[in-house]
């Protein structure tokens, strides 16, 4: 019997329940324990900036069973169905496009269930490995492949830069820059910036989430690692820090979890929803 008043679970991805960039695969115990959660009358699922396609080809045989935070807050999936979508406006896809081709970087624009990527030439630094089927992902050759973004509706972009000069400068552009109110941005890694509309973030996914299920705050557990899952731990009830974890998730969070090389996600679940263990001492 679960000693603590759980409802609701939302699990980040990248960080949290997988090694990344190390490992693509949630270990076989933490698949069983999300399980376990589940048969519980739990609801569990993914708070993440992935798109949906993207994080259903690998998460789908895990055994979650939503809702789902996708597009870092932009996308949200309840019952199969959307609950929420936020579309980025023509010119903010238009700029980034142009940004990432000055920078020289690696850019995501992530759709529903689809994801164009594109390199532009010159770029040295990561990308991020594509798992599961390909079935989500459109991987543009040239720059005269951009027309099919045009058309395309657009919640969330990611800009992946090989040099923390150029996530400076970048940084700057999108936060003073012509569409500063506009937008918000976050980071999953500081090469990696995430585009979405003003005000939409993972924390604002979840408190949509949480109305449409019934959970007050105190229901909820979130669990990350990064600065885009600041909001998400600082609204959830119950929120855990990975012992990875960034400065800003690490304030935003209530308590502390041990690592992603540790499974620190499945020790929380287990301990805390399964068990029934008493909550620690706050971490702050």
């Amino acid at each position: 019997m679960n000693g603590n008043p759980i409802r609701l679970v939302m699990l980040d991805i990248d960080g949290t329940i997988v090694d990344s960039p190390r490992h693509s695969a949630v270990t076989p115990e933490l698949a069983q324990t999300i399980r376990d959660v589940a048969a519980r009358g739990i609801a569990i699922g993914i708070a993440t900036g992935r798109n949906y396609g993207h994080m259903m080809s690998q998460m789908r045989p895990i055994g979650f069973t939503g809702p789902f935070i996708c597009n870092g807050g932009a996308y949200l999936v309840k019952d199969g169905a959307c609950l929420f979508e936020s579309l980025l406006p023509r010119e903010v896809v238009d700029a980034a496009w142009e940004r990432v081709l000055r920078e020289r970087g690696y850019i995501e624009f992530s759709g529903r269930d689809v994801m164009y990527t594109f390199i532009a030439p010159g770029y040295a630094g990561p990308t991020f490995p594509k798992v599961g089927t390909d079935d989500y992902l459109r991987i543009l050759r040239s720059k005269e492949e951009y027309s099919a973004v045009r058309a395309a509706p657009i919640s969330k972009i990611t800009i992946v830069v090989d040099s923390r000069k150029k996530a400076a400068s970048l940084s700057r552009y999108w936060t003073r820059g012509p569409f500063a109110a506009a937008v918000t941005l976050t980071r999953s890694f500081w090469f990696a910036l995430e585009i979405t509309n003003r005000g939409v973030t993972k924390g604002s996914g979840l408190s949509l989430v949480a109305e449409s299920l019934g959970c007050k705050p105190e229901e909820v557990m979130a669990v990350g690692d990064g600065d885009n899952d600041a909001e998400i731990l600082r609204a959830a009830g119950v929120s855990f820090a990975m012992g990875n974890a960034s400065p800003a998730a690490i304030a935003a969070a209530k308590y502390r979890a041990p690592s992603v090389q540790e499974d620190g996600a499945r020790i929380v679940l287990q301990r805390y929803v399964l068990d029934g263990a008493p909550l620690p001492a706050l971490s702050r």
